[in-house]
């Protein structure tokens, strides 16, 4: 026992010398690792190469570790970053910047009701991250992507700040319904209706506002666009239009950092348009022999009413957070003038978001933003009382007339005095949020509670003085407008992932309830003998008042359900399935079926192409689905009531009667896609992108047919047209130079589509987009046909003038052009020189044609022809000789263009011997710089609103307010 207890002792004493001899031949390392803005990145791995010694970094970035005098590197690794590995040498302390991997950070992409890795998605979808959005003065979201995604066109309505844009991706896929994609912003599907108000038809109305200008575009984090069918059909009878998710920063575990970003920017009109000058309009009255109405004057009436517009946007950010809180508070305030006089947009907004871990298990999360902006509405467009608005009467005044030139003529309206007198602002509230708890139940398993809600007030009060001398003292009218919409979710889902072997699974399964809701009232009210405050003071008005109200609601119950097998990373398929019941559908078509299949194939894991110096990653991608539209409107499907004094059957107080059909077989619009995708990179990453062909085929379109009489209303609601869209897109990115001092990339997407009217049950044909202008009455613009796409233009052919000038044209009619572009392209450089950065962007679209309704309506030179005239015309027809004019193909112009959206020039200063700062970039940045085109308008990218009958018009240019060009100053620092 002794002998034993002596050789134990021995070991022990020879292991202590050993162990001390080794810890003597070691050496302690520290060190501190950031981001490239200087950023703590806390959980980094920190190796000893070649050895499975190692540690990690805490909150601070900071790591300690023990190693032997032999080892020769360290390796650091972190998702999102490339591995770094550094000599030791004889150095004890580190610091270590990692550079981000922007391939691997794109690995993960978000899709409906959660998230995947992209090398498993199957259907077709982009990605736009916040270094890739557009810069310059941003109103909305959605202007950051313009002409970023391969077959997502963007079309602003006008140039006006805040004004709506057309977003079509893949073409339309209706007639009368909505065109508009599904927005989805941190999982809550938002209801993106307008919510102005609008007026009452005696004020010239300007363009609808876009819902999306409530939001704060430097709180996004990324666009994830989902196109086809497969990857859509989780949103079901919304998802036939595409679906845009939009992501917001969240906080990340680390010490907190406060980001402010400001620009200044000034704006004026990008275009003039060619109407005669006072010198010109002498000379050609002269060589008539007539005598205009000349006082003296000589105004540019273009230059009166447009100024140079400033702009300020402040954002404050703060984030940060522990293993267990993530959060971000931002703040916003935007100024935005409009280059017209007296229009332009304001908005101060707050966005707070909130991750909380309450165990390892449980997860507890919040997204919350409030908003208030105000519009400052310029009565620019066409109709009503005003009989024409600022800038059909800033083209129309002749340039003889002084700028306080006031006349009782009601077609002599001076449009400074109608902009500087009519009052007219929409305050807009907005608050949209949700909040999510998500558990892990079992071993693979979540589930997720996510509830949440989107309230937006709008109060539009506008006023038309009687001061005006053609409104005439006494006669001033006010209207004032409430709009209150509401949308509420309540949503559970599963979402279970397991490995089995080299099969890996990730199934989702949920149900959804939404309910949305609209409450809207009106006043309209004339005879006020005081202008002042009068839309605010009603009970002065003398003459008629005219109330209105009207309440709606709706609601949407789902059931969904995916699944995702990947089998040894080679081979991928989803499943989707999505059950809607809304309270939209007929009584007999209450609930729909939305499936879709797809699969992947990545070759380059297949072994002969495994040890490709070519392909370092090849993906081939076909899907099939069935998406719909419920966008019929409310209550379309029941026999409906509508009372008001013109009801009356003897026209005293008022009455009730039916203004709709029932019709219980009413169902959405269906839309059934194929797609067929390869997604490529080659050499490392040095070239990479995407190619899609698709086809999408709608049927069930929604149209207005004729009721057989004896029926209460003369028309009804029916599903009864077909159309469809088939395309491609392509998009390729390029690693130019990537060296340390100099770093050049190019994106290039580009994509045509070709749209087909199939069907429009019992019509022939329908004609839409009505003629403006005097002489126009029954003139429209386009039809709805058989064989033809949407959009066409239709009507005579122009074949010069005769000897009177008037125009003479062919005796048929003839299809003159389409609204659609055939191609639509977007070309982006990104450089990095030392610490300087470059950006410049260009979009476009070729093979379509816009109506200039403005140059038909002035075009006609009769009107400065006679004498005492008051009316200016285009300077072209002047030259020409024209004297009167019709709607035919001389107004239908080339709208293709080429545009420098954006140059971008920013330099970023080297703050390591400045404490309190860790970030700071000065950039100067121009947009709209210039445009090349042969379109004569102010601007090629045009869908003014415009008459037609149930089929709306698109690609009609009619007094339009004009496109600016603006340049601005920036900062972006980090503390």
């Amino acid at each position: 026992m002794k002998k034993l207890l002596r050789f134990f002792s021995l070991m022990l004493l020879m292991t202590i010398a050993f162990t001390s001899t080794l810890y003597a031949q070691e050496r302690k390392l520290t060190g501190t690792i950031l981001d490239e803005n200087k950023t703590p990145l806390p959980g980094v791995n920190v190796i000893v190469t070649g050895t499975s010694k190692g540690t990690t970094t805490d909150f601070e970035g900071s790591f300690s570790i023990l190693v032997s005098e032999s080892a020769k590197t360290l390796s650091f690794s972190y998702i999102g970053f490339f591995e770094q590995v550094v000599e030791i040498g004889n150095k004890t302390k580190f610091s270590i910047i990692l550079k981000e991997d922007a391939k691997q950070l794109s690995e993960v992409v978000v899709v409906g009701y959660g998230q995947m890795e992209k090398k498993d998605v199957t259907g077709a979808m982009s990605s736009v991250k916040a270094e890739d959005f557009n810069q310059g003065v941003m109103s909305s979201p959605d202007q950051l992507i313009q002409g970023k995604i391969a077959g997502v066109q963007m079309t602003p309505s006008s140039g006006e700040p805040g004004a709506g844009v057309n977003i079509r991706v893949r073409g339309g896929t209706s007639l009368t319904a909505s065109n508009e994609p599904l927005y989805v912003i941190d999982g809550f599907p938002i209801d993106n209706t307008a919510s102005d108000p609008g007026t009452s038809g005696v004020y010239s109305n300007s363009a609808r506002k876009n819902p999306l200008a409530t939001i704060n575009p430097a709180d996004i984090e990324s666009f994830d666009i989902l196109k086809d069918a497969s990857a859509t059909a989780i949103y079901g009878a919304r998802g036939a239009n595409g679906v845009i998710i939009i992501t917001t920063k969240k906080g990340k575990e680390g010490t907190a950092k406060v980001n402010y970003d400001a620009y200044f920017g000034v704006s004026t009109i990008s275009k003039k348009l060619g109407i005669l000058t006072a010198d010109e309009y002498r000379s050609a009255t002269a060589a008539e022999g007539t005598t205009p109405l000349d006082l003296g004057a000589n105004t540019d009436w273009q230059e009166v009413m447009t100024q140079q517009a400033v702009t300020q946007n402040h954002n404050l950010g703060v984030s940060g957070g522990t293993k267990t809180t993530q959060y971000r508070f931002s703040v916003n305030y935007l100024n935005q003038e409009g280059i017209m006089i007296n229009s332009g947009m304001e908005r101060i907004g707050a966005r707070m978001n909130i991750t909380q871990k309450l165990s390892d298990k449980v997860t507890l999360g919040a997204n919350m933003m409030g908003s208030f902006t105000k519009n400052n509405n310029l009565p620019y467009g066409v109709g009503g009382a005003l009989d024409g608005g600022v800038i059909n009467n800033m083209i129309r005044m002749s340039p003889l007339l002084p700028q306080d030139y006031s006349s009782a003529n009601q077609l002599e309206k001076n449009p400074y005095i109608m902009a500087t007198n009519v009052r007219d602002f929409t305050n807009t509230q907005r608050v949209l949020g949700n909040a999510f708890l998500e558990a892990e139940l079992i071993p693979g398993l979540k589930g997720k509670l996510n509830v949440g809600g989107d309230l937006t007030s709008a109060k539009r009060n506008a006023y038309l003085p009687g001061t005006i001398e053609w409104v005439g003292k006494g006669n001033g009218n006010a209207d004032v407008r409430n709009n209150f919409l509401h949308n509420m979710l309540f949503e559970g889902t599963l979402n279970y992932t397991k490995t089995f072997g080299d099969t890996k699974l990730n199934a989702l399964a949920g149900y959804t309830y939404q309910a949305f809701g609209s409450e809207y009232n009106a006043i309209n009210a004339t005879g006020f003998q005081v202008d002042n405050i009068a839309e605010y003071n009603l009970n002065a008005a003398s003459g008629l008042v005219i109330p209105d109200s009207n309440k709606e609601s709706n609601k949407l119950i789902s059931w969904i359900g995916r699944a995702n097998v990947s089998f040894k990373d080679k081979y991928v398929f989803t499943g989707t399935l999505r059950v809607d019941g809304s309270s939209r559908f007929g009584a007999n078509n209450k609930w729909g079926l939305f499936p879709s299949v797809s699969g992947a194939w990545r070759i380059s894991e297949e072994d002969f192409l495994s040890t490709s110096t070519v392909f370092s990653d090849l993906k081939l991608r076909a899907g099939w689905g069935i998406t719909g539209s419920q966008e019929i409107g409310n209550y379309r499907s029941l026999p409906t009531l509508d009372g008001g004094k013109s009801f009356s059957a003897v026209g005293i107080g008022s009455g009730v009667t039916y203004n709709n059909y029932a019709n219980p077989d009413l169902k959405w619009e269906e839309t059934s896609q194929i797609n067929i995708g390869l997604d490529y990179e080659l050499f490392e990453g040095k070239v990479f992108g995407t190619i899609d062909v698709y086809q999408k085929h709608t049927k069930d379109l929604l149209l207005e047919l004729q009721a057989a009489q004896p029926a209460p209303v003369d028309i009804f609601l029916q599903n009864v047209g077909e159309l469809k869209n088939q395309g491609i897109e392509l998009s390729i990115n390029t690693v130019n130079v990537a060296k340390d001092n100099f770093t050049w990339q190019t994106g290039i997407v580009a994509a045509h589509n070709k749209n087909e009217v199939l069907n429009i049950g019992d019509y022939d044909q329908i004609l839409t987009g009505a003629v403006g202008g005097r002489g126009q009455v029954g003139q429209f613009a386009q039809v709805i046909q058989k064989g033809l796409p949407y959009g066409t233009f239709y009507g005579k052919r122009y074949e010069g003038l005769d000897e009177s000038g008037n125009a003479i044209e062919s005796d048929d009619l003839h299809v003159l052009g389409q609204a659609l572009p055939k191609w639509t392209l977007g070309i982006n450089n990104s450089m990095t020189f030392g610490k300087f950065d470059f950006n410049f962007f260009f979009n476009g679209a070729f093979g379509h044609q816009v109506f200039n309704n403005t140059a038909l309506e002035f075009s006609s030179t009769n009107d400065i022809y006679s004498d005492q005239s008051t009316y200016n015309v285009m300077k072209n027809a002047v030259d020409e000789g024209i004297r009167a004019t019709k709607y035919n193909s001389k107004f239908i112009e080339d709208a293709s263009f080429l545009r420098l959206s954006n140059l971008t020039l920013g330099y970023t200063f080297d703050m390591n011997e400045v404490k309190f700062v860790k970030n700071l970039r000065l950039y100067v940045s121009g947009q709209n710089l210039f445009v090349i085109t042969n379109y004569s308008g102010y601007d090629p990218e045009v869908n003014a609103p415009s008459g037609g009958t149930q089929v709306p018009p698109i690609g009609i240019d009619y007094n339009n307010y004009p496109a600016a060009r603006t340049f601005i100053g920036g900062l972006s620092v980090e503390f």
